[in-house]
């Protein structure tokens, strides 16, 4: 037992050494924002999904304790610039503006931006996220979309959650999201629907730059649960545990 705790600490002053951001006792720090299925979601009071699980190997890989916290979307990457925490992942989608700011692991996964809409006013086409009141969540793509790409200003609500209840109340026309989250709202509400994906997007880990032996790690454990099967079982348990809460 005291080997593996002497183990521990020499690689957490490994990472310390060569750039990698190191918290307190020994523990790698993952911020998210949990509210993205099935990547986080809280199952019985804990903080469970695909980016924790990947999170969570990269840890035990490092010989690292392994602790996750929650936060406003648009806090997670500023927690790993500043320190706060040691990686970020929360279906973060890779960007040249994110780029500047942090460094990203290889893509896990690949999504895109769909609009959430009521059946009773449907979606159709782009030219109503010109004319309409479109809702988004602060500090996502969605928000980048809609004033790049779109050029028009979105209502910004502060969780995905808040844009999903405006929808609802008629506070706006359409709400447009990641796929893998809208999909679940529709899933277990009959008065919302889905459009097909309207961009491209890839997800990937990320960490504070020059941390080069923590980015290795997160891209070995990235490549071996896709190639052992892990990663899709994951998604699959994920997606089956936030149907079931959407049942209760």
């Amino acid at each position: 037992m005291k080997s593996l705790v002497r183990c521990s600490a020499v690689l957490a002053m490994s990472l310390a050494l060569c750039g990698c951001p190191r918290s307190e006792s020994d523990t790698l720090k993952m911020a998210t924002h949990v509210s993205f299925p099935p990547y986080e979601l809280v199952r019985n009071g804990e903080i469970v999904g695909v980016d924790v699980e990947i999170c969570r190997a990269v840890a035990d890989r490092l010989g690292l304790d392994f602790s996750v916290e929650s936060m406003e979307f648009d806090a997670v990457l500023p927690a790993v610039v500043s320190g706060k925490a040691d990686i970020a992942a929360s279906g973060i989608t890779i960007t040249d503006e994110r780029k500047r700011n942090v460094a990203f692991s290889e893509p896990y996964a690949s999504a895109g931006l769909v609009v959430l809409y009521r059946k009773a006013v449907p979606y159709k086409s782009e030219k109503q996220l010109k004319a309409g009141k479109i809702g988004v969540q602060n500090g996502t793509t969605a928000e980048k979309f809609m004033r790049e790409e779109i050029g028009k200003e979105p209502k910004c609500y502060r969780t995905f959650d808040d844009a999903v209840a405006a929808l609802k109340a008629d506070e706006c026309d359409f709400v447009l999201e990641d796929a893998a989250p809208a999909n679940a709202v529709a899933t277990k509400d009959a008065e919302l629907q889905v459009s097909k994906a309207i961009t491209y997007e890839e997800y990937a880990v990320a960490v504070r730059k020059g941390s080069d032996i923590l980015l290795k790690t997160v891209n070995d454990v990235i490549r071996e649960a896709k190639a052992d099967g892990r990663l899709a079982r994951w998604s699959a348990e994920f997606s089956s545990s936030a149907k079931e809460l959407g049942r209760r």
